[in-house]
């Protein structure tokens, strides 16, 4: 019994290390929701080809300049505001975009703004998602809304560029698709989007975490399964597999942990991951091997 509870404590350990990385790992995300800049306007900048991004900083009103790739810097000298001030309708020949303001949606028009139908739009269950997961919403209609536009001729097409308030900005390519690109931010470096929150459903790019996890699980259940297996050690056996589903969790957080500033989340999340692994392939051999019951006499 003494052996089984030093199991049990080991597997107790385990968890606690998941628990307080998956506290961890929350605690991040969220320092960065709240952190973002609220994107609060955009308007023509006076340099072709540029959008100035106005946000709310810590301090103060901060700009920023966006560019047709979306790519974001710092204000240069003639990187000013063209005259006319934020709009909230713009067209592309008789293709038109409009926001009506209090949500977050853009309408657009293909007749040259006779008739208007909805062509982007966050509502329902994941606009009270979005609502509930940014902290410091005075009110969601205006915080939490698409205010003004920006419509850019580009070769092959046109793109948009929508300040959608906490959402950050809403960019739509040239090939017709629309993106939530997030909001601008600097640190050690400049710059960047820090990304908005994933909505449900919303395509992304791909995500290792479940297969890094997966793999992990099963090479500590293989490091000690196997052997419990052969010498019919059914509650070594289970201890692995236990385990191996805490150490798989434990390697999850680590392949999602989020960016910080200009730091990606791989950059502190792998160590985790092979500790993860390593740790685990470690304590599965020795509690597959370990002594049971009193020695024998020789």
């Amino acid at each position: 019994m003494r052996g089984r509870g030093i199991v049990l404590v080991v597997l107790g350990a385990v968890a606690a290390v998941a628990v307080l990385c998956s506290l961890g790992s929350a605690r991040m995300a969220a320092l960065n929701l709240r952190s973002a800049y609220p994107v609060t306007a955009v308007e023509e900048g006076q340099r072709a080809g540029t959008v100035v991004v106005g946000t709310r900083g810590r301090y103060g009103p901060v700009d920023w300049i966006l560019d047709d790739a979306a790519t974001v810097t710092v204000p240069e000298p003639g990187d000013g505001r063209a005259p006319g001030g934020p709009r909230t309708q713009g067209c592309f020949g008789d293709t038109c975009y409009r926001v009506p303001g209090g949500a977050l949606r853009v309408e657009g028009s293909t007749d040259g703004g006779r008739s208007w139908s909805t062509v982007w739009e966050v509502s329902g269950r994941e606009y009270d998602r979005l609502v509930g997961i940014y902290p410091d919403l005075d009110d969601p209609a205006v915080d939490l809304a698409s205010t003004s536009l920006v419509v850019h001729a580009v070769g092959g097409g046109h793109i948009v560029f929508v300040a959608n308030g906490r959402d950050g900005l809403l960019e739509r390519d040239v090939s017709g698709a629309w993106r939530r690109i997030g909001s601008p931010d600097s640190g050690e470096g400049c710059c960047w989007l820090s990304p908005a929150p994933r909505l449900r459903g919303e395509p992304g790019p791909f995500d290792p975490a479940p297969y890094v996890a997966g793999i992990v699980a099963l090479v500590v259940l293989a490091a000690g399964g196997v052997t419990a297996a052969r010498r019919r050690r059914w509650a070594a056996l289970a201890e692995v597999g236990v385990l191996a589903v805490l150490v798989g969790w434990l390697a999850f957080l680590g392949a999602t942990m989020p960016d910080v500033g200009m730091f990606p989340g791989i950059l502190y999340g792998a160590p985790v991951v092979v500790a993860a692994g390593v740790g685990g392939v470690l304590l599965a051999a020795w509690i597959a091997r370990r002594r049971v019951g009193p020695r024998q006499p020789g």
